[in-house]
Formats: structure tokens, sequence, C-alpha cells
């Protein structure tokens, strides 16, 4: 069980090492990751930057929590994780549900607006913090070469996971090109005498 907790604890530090360095990257990165906060309209407008301010310092203590191998940095790590994901599930959810239009900064800039895709996300991850953290609080020995292995299936995993917007964006079905009815017209009235 130790692997669920090695490969949990890299999915999420994964996660939350992009999101931290695509806001912290930049002095605009940052400006445009405090925008998107106040796009949300959940805020009073006084409370937007040091909020903004407060998620990315979780996330990078998230990062630092799960980097350190000791049981307990691990069960605040995936804690601190659990309790921050919630609470961004719930904002996007307020968010999409009075019908807020603003785009998802969590790793970036993006042009996907915020919804239903988001929210799951976000408790997804939830549930595979508090997987971690069962099984992980129960211990036991690793073998090098599984836990290896476990650490960079949570990797890859929490490397899909921020690029998520692009893969759906990159699989989504591309609609035909419309025609206009009179080139219509005339390629049936081509076919027709050909």
């Amino acid at each position: 069980m130790q692997y669920v907790a090695l490969c949990g604890k890299a999915l999420l530090a994964t996660v939350f090492l992009v999101s931290a360095w695509t806001k912290l990257r930049s002095p605009a990165a940052f400006g445009a990751f405090r925008r998107s906060t106040r796009r949300m309209a959940i805020l009073p407008e006084p409370w937007v930057r040091p909020v903004a301010v407060l998620v990315v310092a979780a996330e990078v203590a998230i990062v630092l929590l799960l980097a350190v191998p000791l049981p307990v940095t691990a069960l605040l790590g995936l804690g601190l994780a659990a309790v921050l994901l919630t609470g961004l599930a719930l904002a996007i959810a307020s968010t999409v549900r009075r019908g807020v239009r603003t785009t998802c900064q969590c790793f970036g800039h993006s042009d996907t607006p915020l919804g239903a895709v988001h929210i799951v996300r976000n408790l997804t991850l939830v549930a595979v913090a508090v997987a971690a953290a069962v099984t992980g609080a129960r211990g036991g020995a690793v073998e090098f070469g599984a836990g290896l292995l476990a650490v960079l299936a949570g990797v890859l995993a929490g490397a899909v996971v921020t690029v998520l917007d692009d893969l759906r964006h990159l699989l989504r079905p591309v609609p035909p090109p419309k025609t206009s009815a009179a080139r219509q017209g005339i390629r049936t009235s081509v076919r027709r005498s050909a």
C-alpha cells in the first residue's frame, strides 16, 4: 500500500509544483492568476491579492511538505492539499453556478473557462490525497524499483493533470467546415453533369 501513497504524493507534488511555478515565474503570471481570482467574483476586492498569495504559498508548502520523507510531513502536506483542493472546487462550483465566465489560470495561461471538468479534477485530487494519506499511514517496507516506478507513475499522472485543458482542446472533435448553399449547389450540379 506504500506504493499508492508514493504515487499519490508524487502526483500531488507534481501538480502543485507546476501550479506554483506557473504563477511565480513572473509578475505578469502572478497578475494573471490574481485577475482570474478577481473575475471569479467570490471575494471582496481587498481580499483578492492576499488570497492569491495565500493560495500560492499553500501550493509551495504542499510541495515542500511532500518532499520531506517523513510520515508527519506527508500527512500535513496531504491534508493541506485536500483542504486547498476542496476550497478551490467549491469556489469554482460557485463561479460556474452563478454563470461567471472566467478562465482557469491554475497552470498558467489558459483560454479554457472554468467548468465542471475543473471541479471534477480537484475533487479527484482530493480523493488521491485521502488515499495517499490512508495508505501511507499504515507504513511498511518499500522495494526500491517498485517505489521508483510508483513515483514515476505519479509524476507522469501529475503532468497529465497539469495539461488536462490542453489535452481536452487537442482531442476535441473538429467540426466539418461549413460551406455555403450556393457552393453546395454548384458541387451538386457538377456531379450530376459528370
